[in-house]
């Protein structure tokens, strides 16, 4: 009877702890917006299971139970197996409870390492010899294209593509005609990743995008990186990305710190790579937006 109820009591809790991430808003900090659905129901399931062992524990206490086995005891592991099993549920629940919820930041950024250039899955061939023309090599051969009439058909030259990267060539042409490119939380990996791709096509252009300040020590004292962290189901699988930023008051600027940038995009060398980077013209200090991650738009490209 005991155990069915303790059990009770553990499935209780966690569907109560599921209850009070959704009244407080802080489910974000551990999920993606798309599976709250399926946690919320999940809640539904615990109760029931706990009713279940508040159910089985009154029909052991009124005798209504099968006996385990022929023999007249009851087969039970020991106290110390009993407390460490039910303890490697209890303890992290009290965590969930006692432990104040935080969002990802640096310390965790350089433990994974930040992307610079947006998804890892769609990468630029300047390699020498590559079976298909690069992006930068079939830029160099385009011919100039005239700003003041961005409908024209030479700006498909800027924007070569495959079937891995035609979503990005027609998202970029969108940005291509942009005054001013402000990179929104929806597609923020998928911007970054364009603006990559077709570096070339977008140096010079005005850039604005808000994140968390993250630096390493390679970069030296005018520059930061400016991240968000992307989940894509829960915030074990969360990585860090951002934009590399030259600004000369950089150190002004301390870890974690929210900001906002505008400056003008160009490239520069780290850790012996080029990577795009913003030229700051205006960095300003900002609170923590309600949700500080950012989600992988399922949607880009239909």
């Amino acid at each position: 009877m005991t155990h069915h109820l303790i059990r009770a009591a553990i499935l209780t809790g966690f569907a109560m702890f599921i209850v009070y991430l959704d009244r407080t808003g802080e489910m974000m900090l551990y999920i993606a917006p798309r599976m709250e659905l399926y946690v919320k129901l999940s809640a539904i399931g615990l109760y029931a299971a706990a009713i279940y062992q508040v159910y089985a524990a009154l029909q052991k206490r009124l005798g209504n139970h099968a006996p385990d086995c022929d023999c007249e005891h009851e087969h039970s592991p020991s106290i110390f197996k009993n407390i460490m099993i039910y303890g490697l549920f209890i303890f992290p629940l009290l965590l969930g409870f006692l432990v104040p919820t935080g969002t990802l930041g640096s310390a965790l950024a350089a433990k994974k390492g930040i992307s610079l250039s947006g998804s890892a899955s769609i990468e630029r061939t300047d390699a020498p010899g590559s079976p298909s023309p690069s992006v930068n090599e079939e830029v160099i051969a385009a011919p100039p294209i005239n700003q003041d009439d961005p409908d024209a058909g030479s700006i498909d030259v800027l924007f070569p593509a495959d079937e891995y990267t035609e979503d990005h060539a027609a998202y970029g042409k969108k940005l291509y005609k942009q005054p001013l490119i402000s990179v929104p939380e929806k597609q923020f990996i998928e911007t970054l990743t364009t603006l990559d791709l077709y570096r070339e096509a977008f140096i010079g252009k005005e850039i604005e995008l808000t994140g968390f300040v993250y630096r390493e020590e390679d970069m030296g004292k005018d520059r930061f990186a400016v991240s968000r962290f992307a989940m894509n189901c829960c915030s074990a699988d969360a990585l860090p990305y951002g934009l590399m930023i030259t600004w000369p008051k950089a150190m002004d600027y301390v870890d974690d710190e929210w900001v906002s940038v505008r400056g003008t995009l160009t490239t520069s060398t780290y850790l012996d790579n080029e990577i795009i980077t913003l030229e700051a013209v205006k960095v300003a200090r900002i609170n923590a937006p309600a949700s500080p991650y950012v989600y992988p738009d399922l949607d880009f490209g239909l």
